[in-house]
């Protein structure tokens, strides 16, 4: 039994946020059912496509059973109030009044069952004076203040290479989603819960929201560098690595291992950490010219003889033959149409059980329409008919 078995999660979500937030709880076994159009969900067909099957869509889906149904028909609003009375949340990325126009907003959903909770993932929340704005990842990367501290100290601002937005709020809505099915077993009332991909971004900026109020200090761009240590990416002969020498003994094993002993002497002015921010420039100019000469690889031995912090920069194929994401089982096997794609594992492992997820694939477009409907009560007649009215598909 895995953690959240027996516990039925409704997935009204499309695109990233919505879909990674309910496969987060797939992951641990929960039971999601992914509610679709009944031509799918409009990423079924996002590049990167694998065999007529979008690889975008599969990292999002995974671990689901799929119901594809018109969930504007009678019949079909229907099917869905049988399943809401069985559920314990409800997800949804639609915009702010969609939900409403569907029958599945949180007033409507709580009359049929009050113990059922629901989150709702939006660029900036269902209050406040943005609610209806339009918001994509990159939009709210630059108005949470991200991109202005990402890039280089004397370039532009830059967004993150990744979705990073729209996967922080999915992980925040899994998180609200657990602890509102919580305290609904534990009061028997389900929760509404706002999640707002602006708020969830906002988070990330810790200490940066007291420095201008405190100390007068307008948080920048400082690329690489660690702001507060010195510490680093340098150019090596083959590739990039990050070195941080952090402790007073790092940076004097350091300073030995660079040909620069002196430079951690106590009249040194880089012997103090204040002193080599302030000499940034100078620092990583110096040392770049030791790395510069010699492979990754040779840098890294001589550096970890001395448990001096550092690591190759990856590229995403080096991540693919990283022995240590092997032995962690994040680099796994997943299988479509009898051919297998590579995919990010799960994180969470529990070491004292078996409770550990599997990955199962993406359900094809109504693959378990049939099951789900039989377990509701209907029969084969009843599917036949209603297949017949285009209100739900089961051809996959």
């Amino acid at each position: 039994m895995k953690p959240l078995s027996g516990t039925r999660v409704l997935d009204f979500t499309h695109y990233i946020a919505g879909p990674y937030c309910c496969q987060t709880l797939a992951d641990y076994g929960a039971e999601v059912i992914k509610v679709e159009p009944l031509d799918g969900e409009s990423t079924r067909n996002a590049w990167p496509m694998y065999d007529d099957f979008s690889i975008y869509f599969a990292t999002m889906n995974r671990n689901k059973r799929g119901l594809a149904l018109d969930l504007k028909s009678e019949e079909g609003k229907k099917i869905i109030h049988k399943l809401i009375k069985s559920a314990d949340l409800l997800v949804t990325n639609y915009s702010g009044g969609v939900p409403k126009k569907l029958g599945i907003d949180f007033e409507t959903i709580s009359k049929i069952n009050k113990k059922i909770s629901m989150v709702h993932i939006t660029g900036f929340g269902l209050y406040g004076q943005k609610k209806e704005d339009k918001a994509f990842d990159g939009i709210i990367q630059a108005m949470s203040g991200i991109s202005h501290l990402t890039g280089e100290k004397d370039g532009p601002p830059m967004k993150a290479g990744l979705f990073i937005a729209d996967f922080l709020s999915g992980l925040h809505g899994a998180i609200g989603g657990l602890v509102a099915i919580n305290s609904s077993r534990l009061n028997g009332k389900g929760e509404l819960v706002d999640i707002s991909m602006m708020d969830s971004m906002v988070t990330l900026l810790a200490e940066n929201l007291s420095l201008p109020s405190v100390y007068n200090i307008s948080p920048h761009r400082s690329g690489n560098r660690s702001r507060n240590v010195f510490s680093t990416t340098f150019k090596s002969k083959d590739g990039y690595i990050y070195i941080a020498p952090l402790s007073k003994e790092m940076w004097k094993d350091f300073t030995k291992i660079v040909g620069h002993s002196k430079w951690s002497s106590e009249d040194s002015p880089y012997s103090h950490v204040d002193g080599r921010l302030e000499h940034y420039d100078f620092l990583e100019e110096e040392i770049t010219k030791w790395t510069i000469e010699k492979s990754t690889e040779e840098i890294i031995n001589l550096l970890e003889q001395k448990r001096i912090p550092c690591g190759k920069v990856f590229t995403i194929e080096d991540v693919l033959e990283d022995e240590h994401l092997k032995s962690r089982d994040m680099l796994v096997d997943m299988e479509i149409n009898n051919r297998k794609i590579k995919v990010p594992g799960i994180v969470a492992k529990f070491l004292n059980s078996e409770n550990n997820g599997n990955i199962r694939r993406p359900p094809f477009i109504g693959e378990d329409t049939k099951e789900i409907l039989n377990e509701l009560g209907y029969f084969k007649e009843d599917i036949d008919k209603l297949k017949s009215q285009n209100v739900v598909n089961e051809n996959y």
